[in-house]
């Protein structure tokens, strides 16, 4: 697993630096791997298609502060999949309402389905969530039933749901830049992160 345990940064209005906000953001984005009713567990991620931009809630599955990569998985049978094949820039979005604080990330998606990568993921995922790749129809696909019947409608391939395997992929992101919002009811604050190849950022303050 990416997750890299990181001592949390206090934000306060009174002493922090750009150094400091860029752990807390990668720290807040831990947690929120870890945490399953934490605000950051499901961020919302946006790709290109040919019809212009789609965004979709998923849920964070991985984070890692020293490669700054984020993962999510998905059915490679869906539509996101398809359309990050063809377009990688992705963007996120996470927004933790109690703490006004808001980070956008641009990245470029790599994605993994028959590899090691995608294996050791699969391993992890238990019984209960695998069945959300079984199903016998591709996500989207159009049914003409009523809720009552919806359940035998999308019926899973088999009750240990391995056949899920061949359905489940594995989006991870390395990320480009980094844009964080703090909503201070006193002021507001906004930084922007810039990374090389190496994990390295340059960093400036931005108008809110």
């Amino acid at each position: 697993m990416f997750i890299n345990n990181m001592e949390s940064i206090d934000i306060n209005e009174k002493q922090y630096n750009l150094s400091s906000i860029e752990k807390d953001c990668w720290q807040r984005m831990i947690n929120g791997v870890l945490q399953s009713r934490n605000q950051f567990h499901h961020p919302v991620v946006a790709n290109s298609n040919a019809k212009g931009v789609n965004m979709r809630t998923v849920v964070l599955r991985d984070a890692c502060a020293v490669e700054k990569k984020l993962r999510f998985y998905t059915d490679i049978r869906s539509g996101k999949w398809a359309e990050i094949q063809q377009y990688k820039a992705i963007s996120w979005l996470f927004y933790d309402n109690e703490a006004r604080i808001q980070i956008r990330a641009s990245a470029m998606a790599s994605l993994h389905q028959d590899d090691e990568l995608a294996n050791h993921a699969w391993a992890n995922v238990n019984p209960n969530s695998r069945k959300n790749y079984s199903s016998l129809l591709r996500p989207s696909a159009e049914i003409i039933v009523s809720p009552d019947g919806m359940q035998e409608t999308v019926a899973i391939a088999d009750q240990k749901n391995e056949a899920g395997r061949e359905n489940f992929g594995v989006v991870v992101s390395k990320l480009l830049s980094m844009e964080w919002l703090w909503l201070n009811p006193q002021c507001h604050y906004r930084a922007n992160f810039i990374y090389d190849e190496q994990g390295d950022f340059t960093a400036s303050w931005l108008v809110p």
